[in-house]
């Protein structure tokens, strides 16, 4: 006997997986605004109990229906606890990552969990295609995007052009804006419908906002000039998928490079107006960043096609 459905068990399993996600970016920003207090603080134990909660639903959806997909589900789920072991044995070899170096997120222990979550939403996206309800749909579908953008977007940490690391230097934003776009435009084909683009902004922002703030308690602050405020970050996702809502009949590298371009010169352009002359961004930065971020759009709108075949969207 069933407990659940299995599209209900796909949509607990997706709510499991995002509440992890707004675990780990809880988790980071603790570490770099707290430190490291210990193995149970509070984003971790939020991490663990959504981890576990999804990988048994998982082994339960597995092990009732005894389908392919249900038993690629689980697989994956299940590299997500295992990741653990791997990441002490690594801190024991090789010490704790240093905060300063990207391999604090490049490290295999990280990348492998990071990898685990975001398989484990992919491999859920076409049970989520068959709900019948077009309202949960919209909502579980926007929250594996998001969460799969949110992952995607930390594993370029170490590329983006402020930060700790900047690789790339204000070059990387093309990077980012690559990845913007093609999350957008892939989910938009595969869960279309009005307001797609932006129902998906507003659920990246829901897990983006936990790092908002600037203080966490008293006496410690995150850098104010390490990222343009929140109000500026809100304002160029939700314009870059309005972008994206409103030129559904135009191509896809046109639509890619115009919220691409829109979305760089927002959060790289308009610096002058929030930040002290001294962490301003330079004309030459800004140039680097737009004209990048408009080359990713432009090529990630080109391979999207080449993935998917036209839709009805380009006819006359």
């Amino acid at each position: 006997m069933r407990l659940f459905p299995p599209i209900t068990l796909a949509r607990l399993i997706t709510s499991f997986l995002f509440t992890a996600v707004i675990a780990g970016t809880w988790d980071a920003w603790w570490h770099g605004a707290v430190g490291r207090e210990s193995l149970f603080e509070p984003p971790h134990l939020l991490l663990y109990a959504s981890a576990i909660s999804a990988v048994l639903m998982g082994v339960y959806g597995w092990y009732t229906t005894i389908e392919k997909v249900w038993k690629r589900v689980a697989l994956f789920l299940l590299l997500i606890p295992a990741s653990a072991p791997f990441d002490e044995l690594w801190h024991r070899i090789f010490g704790v990552e240093d905060l300063s170096s990207p391999l604090i997120v490049w490290s295999p222990p990280h990348l492998a969990i990071i990898f685990a979550l975001i398989f484990s939403f992919i491999v859920l996206i076409p049970l989520l295609r068959q709900d019948e309800d077009a309202l949960a749909r919209r909502l579980f579908s926007s929250l594996a995007f998001a969460g799969i953008l949110n992952l995607l977007f930390f594993v370029v940490a170490p590329l983006q052009p402020t930060g700790p690391w900047e690789l790339l230097g204000f070059w990387g934003a093309g990077v980012l804006a690559a990845i913007l776009v093609g999350v957008f435009l892939v989910y938009e084909r595969l869960f279309s419908g009005i307001g797609s683009s932006f129902a998906l902004a507003a659920t990246y922002l829901l897990v983006t906002a936990i790092t908002f703030g600037e203080m966490i308690k008293p006496g410690i602050k995150i850098i104010p000039h390490d990222h343009p405020p929140s109000y500026v970050i809100i304002f160029a996702f939700v314009i870059a998928a309005l972008i994206f809502d409103l030129t559904a009949r135009l191509p896809r590298a046109v639509r890619g490079a115009l919220a691409a371009g829109v979305w760089a010169l927002i959060l790289y352009g308009l610096s002058t107006y929030y930040f002290k002359l001294e962490f301003q961004y330079s004309t030459i930065q800004t140039v680097q960043a737009v004209g990048a971020s408009l080359v990713g759009g432009i090529l990630t709108g080109f391979l999207v096609d080449k993935i998917f075949a036209p839709t009805k969207l380009y006819a006359p």
